[in-house]
């Protein structure tokens, strides 16, 4: 029984190293294709539409052991002089031949037409969504976009136009490069994989990190525009029901004729706060800390209304607020040059 044990023990080491050996074997090949794909085209110009030079086909590991399986049974066939083995066996190497062609048109014709990503902070996941179109009249069945780090697989119909997400970690600030992928199939039977390469040109533009515990915001500023508190004031903010104590000069007389109810103005004054994210007030330091604080500064400024403006060399923003200048600040922030 120990020795029984042992073999058994041999032969799943065996295999399991015979499968690491194949399966690294595969990305080697992966790699020297994209390695050759780079050095002769250079990166893809989009859009691109896939044509028979652009896309290779290859078995995958179950359709070379099956092949494997395939070549036993004719050996097997031819050995014992069985006819019905030799036709199994040439029947499902035309079927698995058949398959090849499927593989091959189910991604040809296919396009590529646009890649976009949007802006994340440093250490967060870039999402870069791979536009393909299907501009023929069938459907495209289990479309799969592969890089190092990503896979999504999705299917296309007729004429039709799917996004396909593929994640990528960021690590620092500034303009981030999308790394190589594939778009490849297995279609119909997953004997043979056909995949073409893309060398994007996509890049996603990465916020500095905020910082965990930045200091309280500098009121170094004043701003005549911004959040605006309801109460007293000169300027109208909107109508509510009439309250015990209102004053009678703020009853609005003509609305609540119209509803047969008491209605009261309610005034606001704009806000008078505003910050200035000065790089030069910050003092010395560690450039990715100030830049990891003004960050945070910038975030907590748009998350409290308050008027904020930025200045850093070579850069200079006014005090405004709002998504568009939260974003304007940000891309400063994100490529200063250290």
């Amino acid at each position: 029984h120990t020795l029984t044990y042992r073999f058994q023990g041999r032969n799943m080491t065996s295999i399991t190293s015979l499968a690491t050996e194949a399966s690294t074997a595969g990305q080697r090949f992966d790699d020297w294709v994209l390695e050759r794909v780079r050095q002769r085209r250079g990166p893809t110009e989009l859009p691109l539409a896939f044509e028979y030079r652009h896309i290779y086909v290859m078995p995958t590991r179950f359709g070379f052991w099956f092949g494997i399986l395939l070549a036993l049974t004719v050996l097997g066939g031819l050995n014992f002089n069985n006819n019905m083995s030799l036709m199994l066996g040439f029947l499902l190497a035309a079927i698995a031949q058949l398959t090849t062609l499927l593989a091959y048109r189910n991604l040809a014709g296919l396009r590529v037409e646009a890649i976009r990503a949007t802006p994340v902070f440093a250490g967060e996941e870039a999402c870069f969504r791979v536009l393909v179109r299907n501009p023929e009249h069938r459907t495209r069945f289990a479309i799969e976009a592969v890089s190092p780090e990503s896979r999504d697989c999705r299917d296309i119909a007729a004429q039709n136009t799917v996004p396909l997400a593929l994640k990528q970690l960021s690590f620092e600030r500034g303009w981030m490069p999308m790394e190589p992928f594939r778009l490849e199939n297995r279609y119909p039977l997953g004997l043979f994989r056909a995949w073409a390469v893309i060398i994007p040109k996509a890049q996603c533009l990465v916020y500095p990190s905020p910082a965990t515990n930045p200091p309280p915001l500098p009121k170094t500023g004043r701003g005549d525009h911004g959040a605006a508190h309801p109460g007293e004031g000169e300027h109208f903010h909107g109508l509510r029901e009439f309250q015990q104590g209102d004053p009678l000069r703020r009853i609005a007389w003509r609305t609540s004729a119209r509803h047969q109810k008491l209605y009261s103005r309610v005034m606001e004054s704009p806000s008078e706060e505003a910050c200035e994210l000065n790089w030069y007030l910050m003092g010395s330091g560690d450039a990715e800390e100030k830049l990891s604080i003004l960050t945070a500064w910038v975030l907590r400024a748009e998350r409290r209304k308050i008027p904020y403006s930025l200045e850093m060399p070579g850069a200079a923003l006014p005090t405004d607020l709002g998504d568009d200048h939260r974003d304007a600040c940000l891309e400063i922030l994100a490529l200063h040059a250290s």
